[in-house]
């Protein structure tokens, strides 16, 4: 049966409540040869949290993730190594939105991630409402398996309020069992779109529209 695609417009190229204003959620969730989160799975994710941290409402802002790599040697050389990034972000603010980037911290350098695509998702759960609001967009983002390797952390920055929010840290022991050292580091400056489409289709239920 045909999956339901959730279009989305083409960008670029097509724990507890602490003083700071914020809230994490730390994901644990790693998936590049299964099934990784659609916009469904996600708001399911986002209900759980919405009724735990209910005693904490209303949250600012809240992000959860998910990321998937390729399945296998010829699809991650077609990406050039990239994998994707999925962000949901609830922000009671709207003022916050958009993101203004994602990046890896690696030793004191940063690298920006490549953002592909955006989509404005209506809430409709009242928990959810009353928890976190009734604001979310979700992100995608190119990448690099080589930067989850090594020692860093994915921080986000929204063009208002929050700045350096810790998205999660890497390694996190999980690794490509078909790649040997040689093919880790990406050599082209981008993913063969072709390739893209069909990863995000697979993986996330999603096509990437031109605006």
């Amino acid at each position: 049966m045909k999956k339901s695609l959730l279009p989305i417009l083409l960008i670029g190229i097509l724990q507890q409540l602490k003083a700071q204003d914020y809230i994490h959620i730390t994901p644990q969730t790693y998936r590049y040869n299964d099934h990784a989160a659609s916009a469904n799975s996600m708001t399911e994710r986002i209900k759980t949290s919405a009724i735990e941290y209910a005693k904490y409402a209303p949250v600012p802002r809240l992000a959860l993730m998910d990321y998937a790599f390729a399945a296998n040697l010829d699809e991650y050389d077609k990406l050039n190594g990239y994998g994707v990034l999925y962000i949901a972000s609830l922000n009671q603010d709207t003022t916050e939105y958009p993101i203004k980037r994602v990046y890896f911290k690696i030793n004191g350098d940063i690298v920006e991630l490549q953002k592909i695509g955006e989509v404005k998702v209506d809430i409709a759960d009242e928990n959810t409402k009353r928890t976190f609001g009734k604001n979310r967009v979700d992100y995608y983002y190119l990448m690099p398996y080589k930067q989850t390797q090594v020692k860093s952390e994915i921080f986000i920055d929204w063009t208002s309020n929050r700045k350096d929010f810790t998205l999660c840290k890497f390694p996190d022991g999980n690794k490509l069992d078909y790649l040997d050292k040689g093919h880790i580091i990406p050599g082209k400056k981008t993913a063969d779109m072709d390739m893209l489409n069909s990863f995000l289709e697979r993986e996330y239920d999603i096509v990437l529209t031109k605006k």
